[in-house]
């Protein structure tokens, strides 16, 4: 089993904030939306670089004026590096184990509160932060 196991160590996660609004313009057109969402991170590391605290927010149907709702969350995990390696280099792995989280999240929320439940799509982590580092730039 130790060889299969990752460097990059998850501790743990919670749940910062979820807003939803219920979207109570009378439009007629209700079911023509498409689904639109951002997804957003925030990385702070400490000084010896052994430890990530990744903040990992979506925002979902947020200028969509004809969608049934508008959700945003907020989940901030922890990390630890268990070898000597930059934990800086693990950003993506750090982001793709708590995407999933994320998604739970805005499924379980949009499910309770009686709209159609959303499950947001699996995204390319890698590819995502290679187009928010585009439009930095």
């Amino acid at each position: 089993m130790k060889k299969i196991e990752s460097v990059l160590r998850f501790e743990n996660y919670i749940v910062k904030s979820v807003n939803f609004r219920i979207n109570d313009l009378n439009n007629d057109n209700k079911n023509s939306w498409n689904l639109d969402f951002d997804v957003n991170s925030n990385i702070k590391y400490n000084e010896e670089r052994n430890k990530m605290q990744v903040e990992l927010s979506v925002e979902v149907f947020k200028d969509v004026d004809d969608a049934p709702f508008y959700i945003d969350a907020t989940i901030v995990g922890n990390f630890e590096m268990l070898g000597k390696e930059d934990i800086s280099k693990f950003k993506a792995n750090a982001i793709a184990i708590m995407y999933p989280y994320l998604r739970s999240i805005i499924s379980t929320y949009t499910a309770a509160s009686n709209v159609n439940s959303l499950i947001l799509p699996a995204i390319n982590i890698n590819a995502m932060l290679e187009d928010k580092q585009k439009q930095e730039n």
